[in-house]
């Protein structure tokens, strides 16, 4: 099954949240919005702009979520991962409860505090985190 992946990010760091989603997976940090799907993903980002606007009440950008990498991750299943990013202007754009803007150093520093998925994904999100700040800082 498919998954489709979207990662806030903004000044140069991704946007984490602790992952409650089953009491038998370990309490990681992970990107809040992501979802598996029945089917794949559109190619024009339309069910990235969906997934995005079912949490309209935690983000408040205009800004559509962008496609970055597809991969296969390391789960029993090895399932196909759509990964996109969501820059975002400033950090109070967004705001789930505990979340908080992480840099790469501190993924690699703390590896093991990030969900599966976040430690094959934080080298893609780093290059685009940075390219994002670079081009936010030239506006």
């Amino acid at each position: 099954m498919p998954i489709l992946r979207i990662a806030p990010i903004c000044n140069g760091k991704i946007y984490v949240v602790p992952n409650h989603s089953s009491s038998r997976e370990k309490n990681w940090l992970d990107i809040p919005i992501h979802e598996h799907l029945q089917t794949t993903p559109s190619p024009t980002g339309k069910t990235a702009l969906k997934l995005k606007e079912r949490y309209h009440a935690h983000i408040h950008t205009s800004e559509q979520p962008r496609f970055c990498v597809k991969y296969r991750n390391k789960s029993e299943h090895s399932d196909t991962v759509y990964l996109n990013v969501l820059p975002l202007e400033k950090e109070e754009d967004i705001h789930f409860s505990h979340g908080k803007f992480v840099g790469i150093e501190e993924i690699r520093a703390s590896y093991p505090s990030f969900s599966p998925n976040l430690q094959e994904e934080y080298e893609f999100l780093g290059m685009a985190a940075e390219l994002w700040n670079d081009f936010y800082s030239e506006l």
